[in-house]
C-alpha cells in the first residue's frame, strides 16, 4: 500500500510542476509617462503582488513582466487592490518596490509584506514613517507580544490627542491601520474632503470553497477471505457531494477535494465443501466512503480536464448474510441448512483512490462535472475494489 502511495505522488509531482500557474484579472497600469493601459494583471499572493507585475493587454498576449519603478501603478479593477512605486526603507535598507496602496487622506497608508508586514504613513510633504512588529515570543508560562508599533502610531497621530490616546488598543492588521488612519482623516480635514479608502480584501481568505453535488453509478468487486469463495460484482447508483478547496492566489489548478458518498453494495457465490456438499453464500448491505486527495485541473477554457489522487475510508453498515448448505448424509438423504449473518465482510477499510475527470463552464464559477475513478480498499483480511462514474453540479 505504502509503495502504492509514493509511486501515484512522484508520478503526479512532474505533471504538477510543468503547467505554471496564473490567475489573470481586470485591471490596469500607469506608466511612467502617466498612461493607462487597461488590459489583465496576475493576481497573486501579497508577497509577489509586491516584487514584479505581470501584464498583458489582451488575454492571448504574452505576458509583460513589470518591476517597481518600471511602472507607476496598477490595480485590480474589481478585486481593488492598488499597487504604487516607492522607495522605502525595509530592515534598514533603502528598495523600490510596489507598496499596497490601502487609504488615501490627510495621511497616505500603505503596506508591504516584507518580513513580518510594514504599513507606512505618508505625509502631505512626503514624509514616510513606517511601523513593523517582530514576531510573539513564547516564555515560560506567557506569550511576550511586540507592541512598540503603537509608540510610534502615537507619535504618528499627534496632532489628533483623542486619538492617539486609543492607539494603545491598536492591532497590528488591514483592519485596524484603516480604521485609525480613516478617524483621522475624518477628524482633522476641514475642507470636507472624504479620504479614499481603496477596496483590499482583508477580510477575506486566499481560499476557495466549492461544492458538488453528484449522482452516478458503481461497480464493487469484494474478495473475501473465505476458501473457495470467489469474487462477488455488485452495481448499484450512488450519491454524494464534495467539498472543493482551492487557493487561486497561491497555486490556481491545484485543489483539495474531500468526497462523502453512499451506495448499496451486495454479492452472491456458490462453492464446494467437503465431498458433494454445495453451498450459496450471499450478502447485502450500504457502504459510505469517505476521501480526501488533491485534484490538478487545466484552468483554462469551458473545457477543463482533470487528474485526482488520494486516501480513502470505506465504511460498510447494514450488512446482513445469508449461508445455504446443501449436502447428502450417509443414507443419501439431501439435507439443508441456513445460517444467517455468518462470514460478513469486515465494516472498514482503508486504500487509494484515483481517477480523471472533465469540467464543463456553463458560466462563472458554476460547472458540470464528469469522473471516473477507481479505488482499491482492504484490510489484511478482504479487499473491495470499485470503480464509480458520476455526473454533478459545482457551484
Amino acid at each position: 500500500m505504502k509503495k502504492s502511495i509514493i509511486s501515484c505522488l512522484c508520478l503526479l509531482y512532474p505533471v504538477i510542476s510543468i503547467f505554471s500557474q496564473s490567475n489573470f484579472k481586470d485591471g490596469y497600469i500607469i506608466s511612467n509617462k502617466n498612461d493607462t493601459v487597461y488590459g489583465f494583471i496576475d493576481f497573486r499572493t501579497d508577497h509577489l503582488n509586491s516584487v514584479l507585475c505581470k501584464f498583458k493587454q489582451k488575454e492571448n498576449d504574452p505576458e509583460i513582466i513589470y518591476h517597481p519603478g518600471d511602472i507607476q501603478s496598477y490595480r485590480f479593477i474589481n478585486e481593488g487592490k492598488y499597487y504604487v512605486t516607492r522607495s522605502v526603507e525595509i530592515d534598514g535598507e533603502k528598495r523600490i518596490v510596489f507598496l499596497e496602496f490601502l487609504v488615501e487622506g490627510l495621511l497616505n497608508l500603505y503596506y508591504s509584506p516584507d518580513g513580518y508586514g510594514y504599513y507606512f504613513f505618508e505625509n502631505k510633504d512626503g514624509t514616510m514613517i513606517n511601523i513593523t512588529r517582530k514576531p510573539d515570543e513564547v516564555l515560560e508560562k506567557t506569550i511576550k507580544i511586540d507592541t512598540r508599533f503603537r509608540g510610534i502610531m502615537t507619535y504618528v497621530f499627534k496632532d489628533d490627542l483623542p486619538l492617539s490616546r486609543k492607539t494603545s488598543t491598536a492591532v497590528f492588521d488591514h483592519k485596524s491601520m484603516i480604521e485609525f488612519t480613516k478617524a483621522y482623516h475624518n477628524d482633522m480635514c476641514t475642507s470636507g474632503d472624504k479620504c479614499i479608502i481603496f477596496e483590499n480584501d482583508y477580510k477575506k481568505k486566499f481560499t476557495k470553497l466549492n461544492l458538488t453535488a453528484y449522482s452516478g453509478f458503481e461497480m464493487n468487486a469484494i474478495n473475501l477471505d473465505y476458501r473457495n469463495f470467489s469474487e462477488m460484482h455488485s452495481f448499484s447508483p450512488v450519491i454524494g457531494g464534495e467539498l472543493n478547496i482551492s487557493s487561486p492566489r497561491i497555486l490556481k489548478s491545484m485543489i483539495v477535494k474531500i468526497d462523502a458518498n453512499i451506495a448499496k453494495i451486495d454479492g452472491k457465490c456458490n462453492f464446494f465443501s467437503g465431498y458433494n456438499a454445495h453451498n450459496q453464500y450471499d450478502f447485502k448491505g450500504l457502504k459510505s466512503d469517505f476521501s480526501g486527495g488533491l485534484q490538478y485541473m487545466y484552468d483554462k477554457g469551458n473545457i477543463r480536464p482533470s487528474i485526482y489522487f488520494g486516501l480513502s475510508y470505506c465504511y460498510l453498515y447494514n450488512l446482513k448474510s445469508t449461508l445455504r448448505n446443501e449436502y447428502l448424509n450417509y443414507q443419501n438423504v439431501l439435507i439443508t441448512t441456513n445460517s444467517e449473518n455468518v462470514m460478513l465482510p469486515q465494516d472498514l477499510l482503508f486504500g487509494i483512490k484515483t481517477g480523471i475527470g472533465v469540467d464543463y463552464q456553463i458560466r462563472n464559477n458554476q460547472f458540470i462535472i464528469l469522473s471516473l475513478l477507481y479505488s482499491n480498499h482492504n484490510n489484511l483480511i478482504d479487499k473491495l475494489t470499485a470503480y464509480q462514474l458520476k455526473l454533478g453540479y459545482k457551484f
